[in-house]
């Protein structure tokens, strides 16, 4: 799997989490809920410029390009 299609899922992911909790979005369990993600989300954003930038290096678990 490539990284940045994975980064641009994740990204995909989170927007969607905001549209479909819209009604609870003052609840702290959805601030918590979309505050993690949105931090797996820039995590999985650097590795992915991390992984352009310095090639095959293993950041997600998985090996980039597989």
């Amino acid at each position: 799997m490539n990284y940045a299609l994975f980064a641009i899922a994740c990204y995909i992911v989170m927007r969607g989490l905001q549209v479909v909790l819209e009604e609870h979005l003052q609840k702290k369990w959805c601030k918590t809920l979309i505050k993690v993600w949105t931090v797996f989300m820039l995590y999985a954003a650097l590795a992915s410029l991390l992984v352009y930038y310095l090639g095959k290096v293993r950041f997600l678990g998985f090996t980039p390009g597989d």
